[in-house]
């Protein structure tokens, strides 16, 4: 059964890595001085499934759609790299998974795809400042370039994110088998509930 689970998910990660190559290979470019901007719209389909199925799903994800623009010439190594450490962030901040037969809120999602959004725009600058500066054109001529792209991506990361990560969820509870959608751990809750994102602990009062 276990292996069952596997095979099945691996096939919904095939499926996410397909959507991505598409996105990466149709993702806008930006000629600056010494290099060729990639738009990183493409990592919106990792950060999606990172929150559908999990931190090791959108890893997975991230890491096989990255090599296959690298492959197709339509990214390069920061660009992966960018895809790999916002599908970490991410994970990160949802506990690393959610398990099927646990309720996310539509507002939970919203604020999950802003999140996505701003933590694209500060990682996509930062990686457009680091190879302007390493490239010697300049890192504040790379980041005028990229500014308004960067923007675009982070609004399409806000708005896309939430829908697609349901997806995923939905196709997840269709595919994969019923006793597994409960998640890996022996203490994840069961039933439908909400998850809170806000980590804030209420303290007692004595």
């Amino acid at each position: 059964m276990k292996m069952k689970k596997q095979l099945k998910t691996a096939g919904i990660i095939i499926l996410a890595v397909v959507l991505m190559l598409l996105l990466g290979v149709n993702s806008w470019r930006i000629s600056a001085p010494t290099a060729v901007l990639v738009a990183p719209l493409a990592g919106l389909v990792a950060v999606s499934m990172t929150i559908g199925l999990g931190t090791v799903s959108g890893v997975a994800t991230a890491l096989v759609g990255g090599l296959g623009l690298l492959l197709l010439a339509s990214a390069d190594w920061p660009l992966v790299l960018n895809f790999l450490v916002l599908a970490l962030l991410v994970g990160w901040l949802i506990g690393w998974h959610i398990p099927l037969g646990q309720r996310v809120t539509q507002q939970q999602l919203i604020w999950l795809g802003i999140v996505a959004g701003i933590s694209e725009f500060i990682l996509n600058l930062v990686q457009v400042a680091l190879v302007g500066a390493l490239t010697g054109a300049g890192w504040l001529i790379f980041i005028r370039l990229a500014l308004l792209p960067s923007v675009l991506t982070a609004l399409l990361y806000a708005v896309l994110v939430g829908p697609l990560a349901m997806f995923w969820r939905w196709l997840g509870r269709q595919v994969l088998p019923p006793e597994e959608q409960e998640g890996d751990s022996e203490n994840s809750p069961q039933g439908s509930v909400e998850i809170d994102l806000s980590n804030k602990d209420k303290h007692k009062q004595k």
